[in-house]
């Protein structure tokens, strides 16, 4: 519950005040009013929000470092420098006086390390209570407590709780499942066993969408030497391959989300949405956008937003919940425009706040309405490892004709097989290419199975 506050109201927040804190020392060191100020504000807020996004430095690193803590922020400090002395050098910016310039980074400089360094400390020690941290199991036989305790304390650093422990791993898949029915479970770090048991965990982990990490039994140095975090005196290796669980690949990514919503907002959302608001009143009265709840990254709901192309009927709250009945093949709830909408995708297009605001990217597994999601992760096995990435406004699966509802569970299987195959073998390259050709498919009516 506090994590889906934490991203929803704290990292708002978190963003905001970096804005309001930026825009206060401005007026002080520049000594104006607020009303003469107007667009020397939303400049700087605009030239501070494009690296913070970027690097994420309003957020409360997992780390026990505090100069790791610190790096997003002195990253995000170095760009917005950069590109306020280009800014009041072009004459965008009403004061260029050197002195002042010096004096008003030197004050940002400060004020946002001494609050991001607030914000590291409290989360910090509020993780140590074992709150905002995700829930472990551990399976393995080979601990002595020494080296439990200090896996255990050295984890809470990283924002990892061990909530639970499995020594024998006799009728480990029983185990595993009581375990589940009564924890959430995050993670599972698994302690060298035979390649029978490990098999069965591995496979327990993918079927319940959990991802699995390896204790390694392995010297410290050597696993750092092999690029491999160290916990509690142990190397770690995640078992799945996921190129977006590194930094810099999830940068990249969250970069092009950015450039892709910030565009498509500035010339697409700025006049489309009053034309079809304008065509809707003749031919579907009712609201101009259509929000629906579904489930996001780790299995988190959130709201959707689409412009509308069904009729507005008793059955919009069901659909605003996420529990209606899924689209089919000449469905009469869809109104001529609706259907015109879907077949060029333009429907989608809202869907770019959602990306801005960081619940969706721009190429990603389709998300699915809640019930559909509930029902799918049931009967098609590996399903729920689709949620280890954020979903999509596109994505591999889409292009290729499989999106849309549908009960065919062979036809749901080789969705999610592609959507698995995306996650791990994500590169950038691979979303350029998703993207160019969703863009072909819009511009020559040719979107699969957009009914």
């Amino acid at each position: 519950m506090f994590q889906e506050r934490y991203n929803r109201i704290v990292l708002p927040f978190f963003f905001l005040s970096e804005l309001f804190l930026l825009a206060g020392v401005y007026l002080f060191t520049m000594g104006i009013s607020l009303s003469n100020a107007g667009i020397d504000l939303l400049v700087i807020s605009i030239i501070w929000a494009l690296p913070s996004l970027f690097f994420r430095s309003y957020r409360a690193p997992r780390t026990h470092s505090r100069v790791a803590a610190l790096r997003p922020q002195t990253k995000t400090i170095a760009i917005f420098s950069s590109l306020y002395f280009g800014f009041s050098t072009l004459g965008f910016l009403s004061f260029t006086f050197i002195n002042d310039i010096i004096q008003f980074l030197l004050i940002v400089m400060i004020f946002q390390f001494i609050y991001s360094l607030l914000k590291y400390e409290f989360f910090h020690r509020y993780r140590l209570t074992g709150k905002n941290t995700r829930k472990v199991l551990l399976i393995g036989s080979l601990f002595n407590n020494d080296d439990f305790e200090k896996l255990k304390k050295d984890g809470l650093h990283y924002g990892y709780h061990i909530t639970n422990k499995i020594h024998d791993v006799n009728n480990i898949e029983e185990r595993l499942e009581l375990i589940i029915s009564q924890n959430k479970i995050d993670l599972v770090f698994l302690r060298d066993l035979g390649d029978n048991i490990s098999k069965k965990i591995n496979n327990f982990c993918d079927q319940y969408g959990i991802r699995l990490k390896l204790l390694l039994n392995m010297d410290v140095i050597i696993g750092r030497k092999a690029g491999l975090d160290i916990m509690g005196g142990f190397p770690i290796m995640d078992v799945r391959k996921e190129p977006l669980l590194y930094l810099g690949n999830r940068l990249i990514k969250r970069s092009i989300d950015i450039i892709m919503a910030i565009i498509s907002i500035i010339i697409v959302l700025s006049w489309l949405p009053l034309i079809i608001k304008l065509i809707q009143i003749f031919s579907s009265p009712g609201p101009l956008f259509f929000r629906q709840k579904r489930i996001g990254r780790d299995g988190e709901i959130f709201s959707l937003y689409k412009f509308r192309t069904m009729a507005h009927s008793n059955e919009a709250r069901l659909a605003k919940d996420g529990k209606s009945e899924k689209t089919r093949e000449g469905d009469n709830r869809v109104s001529w425009f609706g259907r015109l909408l879907r077949q060029t995708n333009f429907d989608e297009y809202p869907q770019f706040l959602n990306v801005l605001m960081g619940s969706m990217s721009t190429v990603g597994p389709r998300p699915h309405m809640v019930g559909e999601d509930h029902e799918l992760a049931e009967h098609v096995n590996h399903y729920r490892m689709r949620r280890f990435v954020k979903p999509g406004i596109t994505g591999l699966a889409a292009i290729k004709g499989y999106r849309g509802g549908t009960d065919d569970l062979d036809l749901m299987t080789k969705r999610t097989e592609l959507d698995i195959w995306y996650l791990e073998n994500w590169s950038l390259w691979l979303d350029i290419k998703i993207i160019a050709i969703t863009i072909w498919q819009m511009a020559t009516f040719r979107v699969p199975k957009a009914y």
